[in-house]
């Protein structure tokens, strides 16, 4: 598998302000969401969208 990953630092900024995170802390959760897609996780429909938050912030504690 392989592929490319683009990230809007200023997206992310942005983010991090409307959800008031750090930058870093959203800048992962932006990584991992990235590479759930690569896994062949979708956020088209509420219940897929659930389970990949629930990966993102399962992801991100490990990061802690």
């Amino acid at each position: 598998m392989s592929g490319d990953i683009y990230i809007s630092i200023d997206r992310v900024l942005d983010n991090s302000k409307q959800w008031n995170q750090l930058f870093q802390v959203e800048l992962k959760r932006v990584m991992i969401h990235a590479i759930l897609h690569f896994l062949g996780y979708d956020d088209k429909k509420i219940k897929s969208k659930k389970l990949m938050r629930k990966k993102e912030e399962f992801y991100l504690i490990l990061f802690q």
